[in-house]
């Protein structure tokens, strides 16, 4: 059975890539075998850190857990209640698709290029000299825009649940916007202290999220099609 990564560093699946930091950093403090903590429960939550950290590895392990998960469910499932089950017609679930990409997809997306377009033009215009203070409020007022747009995507995406037979496509989108809430975060400590790291991070979590993004364009083209 696949090993849980976010049970191992005491998370949910929806864990933020901060909660994910923090609660890594504060568990490796806990069990480091130099303090005497057990050297396989280390390794573990080092293995689950190499893996939550990794945008990549993420994207490919949560894919990984959630069809296990769902095998899982499939298996544990009383076999003749799920055959007595009244089943839905191809076209109920034609539109529960239909429904969810119209009334989810589109608008969540849609907020999610109003962020991720400018942000090339934004950094841009903060690089000409950071310190500058007309600029800094310029940017910070785009990074505070960019947080109350993801707020609004966040309640969107929860408001209906994804259609099983697109779960894949729902799964990007969360990883999408979840990196773009991410990378607010961090552009928003560098707003606050000028610490390079942050602002690196948050580029390159603006860059993963772009990439999903036009993966997700891909994959809607070919379930509409």
């Amino acid at each position: 059975m696949i090993k849980n990564h976010y049970e191992e560093l005491g998370l949910k699946k929806d864990a933020t890539q901060s909660e994910i930091k923090s609660s890594y950093r504060r568990l490796v403090k806990k069990h480091h075998p130099d303090i005497g903590g057990e050297k396989d429960r280390f390794i573990a939550i080092q293995v689950a850190w190499e893996t939550l950290n990794d945008p990549l590895k993420k994207e490919k392990y949560d894919k990984t857990l959630f069809s296990a998960q769902q095998l899982s469910n499939f298996r544990n499932e009383n076999w003749e209640e799920k055959v007595n089950k009244k089943k839905y017609s191809s076209t109920i679930k034609d539109n529960e698709v239909k429904n969810w990409i119209k009334n989810i997809y589109i608008p969540t997306n849609r907020f999610i290029s109003q962020i991720i377009k400018p942000f090339s033009q934004q950094i841009k215009e903060l690089s000409a000299d950071p310190y500058d203070e007309e600029l800094m409020n310029n940017f910070c007022s785009y990074i505070t825009l960019s947080q109350k747009k993801i707020e609004k995507v966040d309640k969107l995406y929860k408001s209906i649940s994804v259609p099983n037979s697109i779960s894949s496509l729902g799964l990007d989108l969360y990883h999408c916007f979840s990196q773009v809430k991410d990378a607010l975060s961090e552009l928003d400590r560098y707003t606050q202290g000028y610490v390079d790291d942050y602002l690196f991070d948050g580029k390159e979590m603006m860059k993963e999220a772009k990439r999903i993004q036009s993966k997700m364009a891909y994959d809607k083209k070919c379930i509409i099609s």
